[in-house]
Order: structure tokens, then sequence, then C-alpha cells
């Protein structure tokens, strides 16, 4: 494996079998999980993605399963929408429950993720800031909260507000206890997907405040293509990587994020030994390393044989 096909693809699946389009019972979504775990190329998953609601219903499976890496970690989907009160006395109640599940599963898996959405009315800086707060109880649990903020509609107003809010809770959670920001890239229908002007602003804006980022729905496949089930072009995730990455070690412009976004052409990539390039603009396995640690993290997928399928199609895995 070159150095910089692992800097860049270790860890960097979140499997979320239980959501659209897979939707798969939770015992199935589990199985699979732990078997591409143990497979050849398990290296490439971090999380199981479960929503709070359910993970009452994942514990038995936890103790019934020989899991190969044990502790499992587990991102925790939260609750969104909701005027500010509904939404922050769900947020408290969910806490309670990973807190809950933690503890009672100590050893063999841990919650270090939560994703929650935001209230549909009342002030995104004091719902960020007292999510955080009830989620890490302050800061005492090592936990990252990521913010999802939709990119869909007039997001030109919506990602600044959201991603300063997130900016100024991360300022003040510190170093150890991180507070990022979630996008969606698609979904079941093509008004799902955000246009690609959207997607680099939202990586732009993360470089430039210095926050980590997740993207989530519609990553299947490595390069931007056409998919003929939505009768949609659809974004890649290795295209988001490459923006990530290289506005990271180049500080690129927004206009250049974006023609790597759009980028169709599987050849304009380039996965080596030495580089991880986007035509002329490289970076070094150390680079990518420091650029998913501090940009974009994981993305989550319904499947983990698709994306590496492709991926050694591509001859990158």
């Amino acid at each position: 494996m070159d150095p910089c096909a692992k800097s860049l693809l270790d860890g960097i699946i979140d499997y979320a079998g239980l959501f659209p389009p897979a939707e798969l019972p939770m015992d199935e979504a589990f199985r699979r999980f732990v078997g591409h775990l143990s497979s050849e190329e398990g290296w490439m998953l971090a999380r199981f993605v479960c929503p709070v609601s359910r993970l009452e219903e994942l514990g038995p499976l936890l103790t019934d399963t020989d899991t190969p890496h044990p502790p499992i970690t587990i991102s925790a989907l939260g609750h969104r929408g909701g005027t500010l009160e509904e939404y922050l006395a769900t947020v408290g109640r969910e806490s309670a429950k990973i807190v809950t599940f933690s503890t009672r599963h100590s050893g063999r898996a841990v919650v270090d993720t939560v994703e929650v959405g935001l209230p549909e009315t009342g002030g995104v800086a004091v719902a960020v800031n007292q999510a955080w707060g009830r989620l890490t109880k302050n800061g005492s649990l090592q936990l990252t909260p990521f913010f999802e903020v939709s990119l869909l509609g007039d997001w030109r107003q919506r990602l600044p507000a959201a991603a300063a809010a997130v900016r100024d809770t991360d300022r003040k959670a510190g170093p150890q206890n991180r507070v990022g920001l979630k996008i969606r890239c698609g979904g079941l229908e093509e008004e799902a997907i955000p246009d690609v002007e959207a997607v680099a602003a939202a990586i732009a804006t993360c470089r430039a405040i210095a926050v980590p980022l997740k993207a989530t729905q519609g990553l299947h496949h490595p390069v931007r293509q056409h998919d003929p089930d939505l009768g949609a072009t659809v974004h890649g995730f290795i295209n988001l990587y490459a923006a990530s990455v290289l506005a990271y070690v180049h500080d690129l412009p927004v206009r250049t994020l974006i023609e790597i976004v759009a980028e169709v052409d599987p050849g304009s990539f380039t996965v080596g030994p030495e580089h991880f390039a986007w035509h002329d603009y490289r970076a070094s396995a150390d680079e990518i390393v420091a650029a998913r640690q501090t940009l974009l993290t994981t993305f989550g997928s319904c499947s983990f044989s698709e994306p590496r399928d492709d991926l050694k199609n591509l001859g990158i895995v």
C-alpha cells in the first residue's frame, strides 16, 4: 500500500448501513460492519453510525458479537429541528442516553462523535454553545459534536452563521475537545444534491476558521460522475478530500476548490507513493494526515463495498 493512499484512506468511512438507501435492519447492518472490519480493507473503516434513539437496540449485539478490534467506535446521530427550547431539551435527553450506553458497554464500544442538526428557529450561536455543553458536560466528556448545516437553498447566509457558531464554541472547547461542522452531499433525489459551489465554500470556510468537517450522504463513488438511477451528477469523495487536503496545504482560493469538487476525470487525481495530487497541486503523506486531522475527517456511507470496489477499480487500493 502506497503511503499516500494509506494516509488518505485510513479510517475514512463511517459506516451508515442503517440509513437510506441501504436502510438495513440493525442486526444485519452491524453484522456487515463487523465483517468489513475483519476484511483485508477493514482499516478504511472508522465508526458505526447509529441514531441515539437506537443505541439500546445496538447494545445486545455488542455483547453477542465478537469484534476484531474492540472497542467499536460509534458516531451517534442526534435529533435536529424544532424551536431552540425543544432542541436543547432533546439534546439533553440524548446526552443522558449516550452516557448510559457508554457506561454500560465500556470496553466494548465508545461513542466518540455525535452528529446533530440545528434548530429551525432560535439563535444558532446559542444552540451550538449550549448543545456542546450538554453533550460533553461542559468539556468533561471526550466527545466531538458535528453540527449539521444545510447546503441547499439559501446556504450563502446559513453557512457563515453556523460556521461562526462552531468556531466560537470550538475555541471555547479547546484542542482536546473539538467541535465540527457537518454537511450532506446528496440524498435519494436530485434536489438533495448541493451545488459544487456550496460544497467548495464549506471546505474553504472550515479551512479558514480551522474547524473539522464531516461529510455524509451521496458519496458512494470516488470521483464525481453521472448517476443513472438519480438522473443527476453526484459528488465524489476523492474530489472532496483532494479539495480539503490541497486547501490545507496550499491555501487555495474558492474558485480552485470549485474546480476540484467539479472534476469528473479520474485521471486528474494521482494517489502515488510520494504524493496525492490534482493536476499540479500536490500533498505528501504527512500533509495528508495533518489535513485529515484538521479539516475533512471522515465521510458517512451506507455502503462499504461500493466505495471500496470503486477504489480498487481505479487502482488506488
